[in-house]
């Protein structure tokens, strides 16, 4: 799992919260499907963004051009949106009005403090374009408000494997893709951060054979060394 960033101060901690967001995915993957826009899509194979109070860095790792393809389906695999529907409608969570009409990587939160259910390329691009704006000083966005400081990391490999274990049988010459991700904020009282893992294994034609970690997004809270003290 990639590390948090050292903008979480150890002093001041009110409190570090596990929690699931919801019951994980089952590893087998029915319901699931793949944007083939966004698989189709060009990404960059590192992209830093790391000067002033706003940052990302986001790192892609692949061997070669089937890895790069299948690296990019991985990120392109949603899960089933009548599942997240469901999840939110059941618990109560509010998913915006931007939810319609897309692939649902989210079943909770709105802007900045929108919760990755699923590791994808649409969390990725929300997160991105929230960074890039409060890095304009632009902080009308759904659910934002003027912020300290916001952080999100992300790193990606896949690599072929041999053997790789699927619901106790073997799956033979697959390529498996591990995500990292990190998302974090400070808001003026609290420092909030979601981290997410996934790992989705691949056929070499592009088939996706299993997906594990979605719904295991950790949230943790920590207090803000800037309680108590009005935004800039």
């Amino acid at each position: 799992m990639a590390p948090l960033t050292g903008r979480v101060p150890i002093l001041g901690v009110v409190a570090l919260l596990s929690i699931l967001c919801v019951a994980p995915a089952d590893a087998a993957p029915p319901g699931y499907f793949v944007d083939s826009k966004q698989a189709a899509a060009k990404r960059p194979v590192d992209q830093v963004k790391a000067d002033g109070d706003f940052t990302y860095s986001l790192h892609r790792r692949f061997d070669d051009a089937t890895g790069a393809r299948l690296l990019a389906i991985a990120e392109a695999a949603y899960p089933p949106r009548s599942h997240l529907v469901d999840i939110a409608i059941d618990r109560g969570f509010e998913v915006g009005s931007d939810s319609a009409h897309v692939p649902l990587w989210w079943c909770n939160g709105l802007g900045v403090a929108r919760v990755p259910y699923a590791i994808t390329a649409g969390a990725l691009e929300h997160y991105m374009k929230l960074t890039d704006r409060f890095r304009r000083h632009i902080f009308r966005e759904m659910g934002s408000q003027g912020l300290y400081w916001t952080n999100l990391t992300y790193r990606a490999t896949i690599v072929p494997r041999d053997r790789y274990t699927i619901d106790g049988e073997d799956a033979t010459g697959v390529y498996v893709a591990e995500m990292n991700l990190s998302w974090s904020y400070d808001d003026g009282t609290f420092i909030q951060v979601s981290v997410a893992h996934r790992i989705v294994v691949l056929a070499r034609d592009g088939e996706v054979l299993a997906v594990e970690g979605d719904g295991d997004t950790r949230e943790e809270v920590f207090m803000s060394s800037h309680s108590g003290k009005s935004m800039r």
